[in-house]
């Protein structure tokens, strides 16, 4: 077994744990720690974003869409200022709490607010152009809140400033088209990007995975095999990058 799929099975194996042990689905709210039982404690922002980011890397490497709806699901509501931008490190339902903050520091560990800002880039990059613009939205409020910061003191905010380069960057995604039996995903698609739902229901019954690779809404031919999905994204790379 290789590296990267004893790592893939570890990954998923954490993920469960979090899901049976630390996660409470009729709330659908995390606790933020475990030890013989979960805490009281509840989860902080860091709890959620590091979830989801992890949660959006175990989905782009196996497909599975529990992981993707897990992601979705527990973004946004708890900790997202509506008003002001930007998260809170904290809920705000206890009473207790005075003084909600929103952290701007990227040290040993990103920020909550760093962090959460590439969740919702990737995000924007599944859903149709609706559900991705508001995704973009709430990063652009994110990086109004903190944009003295980031000019005067980048270096503090280096993956923020990661975030807002794929903002406004143009992005290419990889679409790997599904199973059109497979009703789960058919449906979520369906709901969130119907371009990925026709795509799958074209898709030669022969030929059942095929790859495009997309940017601003413009897709390459499909590809069937790993091999040539590697040599078309090597080749965008390639001439991406500028002259030596």
């Amino acid at each position: 077994m290789s590296i990267i799929e004893v790592s893939g099975r570890s990954s998923q194996k954490a993920a469960n744990f979090i899901k049976e042990k630390l996660y409470d689905a009729s709330s659908k709210r995390l606790h933020h720690s475990y030890r013989n039982g979960p805490s009281k404690a509840p989860g902080f922002l860091d709890d959620y974003a590091f979830l989801i980011n992890g949660l959006l890397d175990l989905y782009e490497f196996g497909g599975k869409i529990d992981w993707l709806l897990w992601a979705i699901q527990l973004q946004d509501e708890l900790f997202l200022d509506k008003q002001g931008g930007g998260y809170f490190n904290t809920p705000g339902e206890d009473p207790s709490v005075l003084l909600r903050v929103k952290e701007d520091y990227d040290g040993a560990e990103p920020s909550g607010n760093s962090v959460a800002a590439i969740n919702l880039i990737r995000l924007a990059s599944i859903f149709d152009a609706e559900k991705s613009s508001g995704c973009k939205r709430n990063v652009e409020h994110l990086l109004a809140v903190f944009e003295t910061r980031l000019r005067e003191l980048s270096i503090a905010l280096p993956l923020m400033c990661c975030a807002a380069d794929m903002l406004y960057v143009p992005s290419r995604k990889q679409v790997i088209q599904i199973d059109p039996k497979n009703t789960k995903e058919m449906e979520f698609w369906e709901n969130n990007n119907a371009n990925i739902a026709q795509m799958a229901r074209s898709s030669p019954p022969e030929k059942p995975v095929m790859a495009h690779v997309c940017q601003d809404f413009k897709c390459s031919p499909p590809v069937v095999t790993p091999g040539a999905l590697r040599e078309l994204l090597n080749k965008i790379v390639s001439a991406a990058s500028p002259s030596a």
